[in-house]
């Protein structure tokens, strides 16, 4: 039995009843132990009525009762706040001549009886909940009120139990929380929950779990843990049981992934399990208990990612090895270090403005008008005019035209028709009935034309890009008044452009300056890029234009300290080991001092809002040169 607790008479109503609704006790259901308690009082004054009254706001609910006929009687008109004030026990042989009640005897409605014993219930903090009552029509003898401590005894012991039940239904309420939180740990998380009792052989699993794995029943027979194998892929079964049982004897605890085939319809799903082993006190297994998650999605990326390295592995290696075979062509046509420099970073050039057109499409091809627009937009203004519909190439096509069309315009600036001011070359293309199209090019206002006494590197690649590339054939006609070319391609070449997100450029003219730039000479540069060779053949290049390298950075770090040294302009590589160089940029620019972006990530690459010229990698230095001229407005 608890501590006896003096009754806080003085305690709030709102105060009191807030106790007594935390004991969770109105409106429950019977309980043979309160049951007890009122027979006992019952007997102890030998009376036919007997009661556990909690006292509500409104109404007295009886949580046992004996010889009276409902559980709940209204407040108003009872002896309840009579002995909720007093907070002690009181027996009094006749209500109806006992003076202690001659101040509310009149208001006494719901009192029936004439003996009446009572002893309050005083939780532990001092709340009078209610009172053990006992009662009889008829009066009683006075000497039964040295029976009060007994009827205390009683009251409290009524107490102990509602105490009791509170502090249950607490402790069941937090472990309904825990499990609501447990339930949503698992919901977020995806995870599938089990649980193998080892003696009763049972296996109890969640409504994930059944979702996931496609089982429909919430517990089946355990067939001594083979049933947690049963729907195991034949080709993991046997690896996966004996990793389970190597971990959970090792450690208590297993991890694994595996692959299931569902029963319900057969399909193949990754899974994750986590499990550990439960142990009774003579140390021998109980219960195995788990989760499992569905990881079918993750293992899927998985594969596509390492597809994604396998195919950029083998594009890698296919550009570094057309890459070596344009150094070794361009090496066996060309009889000085500066010439090969020159066709060799032109080609290059060309294939990396391409790989650009196809990246943007995301290797699904490339539209031919871009493709022209890309090697003859930056021509002088007028010099070359195209057109033709819509057609989408093939990235194998899309690379092997856009060499074609580089050798086309280097050998028209070099010998033909844009190697003067007046020169032109008008380019138009068609689709062909058999699906294929057709290509024109045509070189007008020129100097004269004559057959070349050998057949060189831009001659060979024509005939090769169109016969095997292109699927079609090339022929070359060289008139007085400029080379006309004629390729064909066949249907194979036109991918389908339905997935194509680059728009197309059917027609147009170059816009590219009439004029050269200016150059860099006197111009005190910064050089931020974090390729070495780059770096140093940039440098190179730009000293023997006659600029001033005031300093060349690898990083954001020295960038900035450089920034601050007296310049004239910069050339800021867009990404400096995974960092961006706008800070750079922006130290720059509130300097007043202009730059140029040079990246390989296309103009989409470079950080926004400076409105600087943009030089996309591969770049040769004349390239640089004249975007540095333009950025300081020579």
């Amino acid at each position: 039995m608890s501590k006896i607790v003096a009754p806080d008479v003085e305690m709030a109503e709102e105060d009191r009843l807030a106790v007594l609704r935390g004991l969770g006790a109105l409106d429950s259901d019977p309980d043979p132990h309160f049951d007890r308690v009122v027979r006992l009082a019952a007997a102890l004054f030998n009376a036919p009525r007997a009661a556990i009254v909690l006292v509500d706001c409104d109404r007295l609910w009886h949580k046992a009762i004996l010889g009276l006929e409902r559980r709940e009687y209204p407040r108003a008109g009872s002896l309840a706040d009579v002995m909720i004030g007093r907070g002690e026990v009181l027996i009094s042989g006749d209500v109806r001549t006992d003076n202690r009640f001659d101040d509310v005897r009149d208001t006494l409605t719901q009192v029936d009886v004439g003996f009446y014993a009572c002893a309050p219930l005083v939780t532990p903090d001092g709340a009078v909940v209610g009172l053990l009552a006992v009662g009889d029509p008829k009066p009683h003898p006075l000497d039964q009120a040295a029976l009060a401590p007994a009827l205390q005894d009683l009251a409290e012991l009524a107490t102990d139990n509602l105490m009791a039940d509170a502090h249950r239904l607490a402790v069941e309420r937090g472990r309904r929380l825990d499990r609501q939180r447990r339930d949503l740990a698992l919901e977020a998380g995806g995870l599938g929950e089990f649980e193998w009792d080892v003696g009763q052989d049972l296996m109890l699993i969640n409504e994930q779990m059944k979702a996931m794995t496609g089982l429909t029943l919430d517990s089946t027979g355990g067939e001594h843990g083979d049933i947690s194998f049963k729907y195991v892929h034949h080709d993991d079964r046997e690896a996966l049981k004996a990793e389970v049982d190597r971990s959970l004897k090792s450690t208590g605890r297993y991890r694994a992934e595996y692959r299931i085939v569902r029963p319900d319809n057969g399909e193949v799903r990754w899974m994750m399990g986590a499990g550990a082993r439960v142990v009774g006190s003579d140390g021998k297994p109980r219960k195995i208990i788990g989760v499992v998650q569905d990881i079918t999605d993750r293992k899927r990326d998985e594969e596509q990612r390492e597809t994604l390295m396998a195919e950029l592995d083998h594009r890698v290696k296919n550009v570094l090895a057309a890459v070596q075979s344009l150094a070794a062509q361009s090496a066996r046509r060309t009889s000085s270090v500066d010439g090969f420099i020159e066709s060799f970073s032109g080609r290059l050039k060309a294939m990396a403005q391409a790989h650009e057109l196809l990246t943007a499409t995301r290797w699904h091809g490339a539209s031919l008008g871009s493709i022209v627009e890309a090697e003859l937009g930056g021509l002088g203004h007028g010099q070359a005019i195209w057109s033709g519909p819509e057609l989408f190439l093939t990235p194998r096509a899309a690379n092997a035209l856009s060499l074609a069309l580089h050798e086309l315009a280097t050998n028209a600036i070099k010998y033909g028709a844009l190697s003067v001011e007046g020169g032109r070359v008008l380019l138009d293309w068609r689709k062909r009935p058999d699906g294929g199209f057709a290509l024109d090019w045509q070189e007008t206002g020129g100097p004269a034309v004559s057959p070349p006494t050998r057949t060189g590197f831009g001659a060979v690649l024509l005939d090769r890009v169109t016969g095997r590339e292109l699927g079609g054939v090339g022929k070359v006609t060289y008139e007085k008044s400029g080379v006309k070319v004629h390729l064909t391609a066949a249907r194979a070449a036109l991918a389908d452009d339905t997935t194509a997100q680059q728009p197309p450029a059917p027609s147009g003219v170059s816009t590219g300056p009439a004029t050269g730039h200016g150059g860099v000479e006197g111009l005190r540069l910064l050089i931020v890029e974090d390729a070495t060779l780059l770096a140093l053949e940039l440098e190179a290049g730009l000293v023997e234009a006659g600029a001033t390298i005031v300093g060349a950075a690898g990083d954001v770090d020295e960038a900035m300290v450089l920034a601050e040294a007296p310049l004239d302009a910069a050339v800021l590589d867009v990404n400096l080991g995974g960092r961006l160089v706008t800070p750079v940029a922006e130290r720059l620019q509130a300097r007043g001092i202009p730059f140029v972006f040079a990246t390989g990530y296309g103009e989409r690459g470079a950080p926004g809002g400076f409105g600087a010229p943009i030089v996309r990698k591969p770049y040769n230095i004349h390239q640089i040169v004249r975007a540095v001229a333009e950025a300081v407005g020579r």
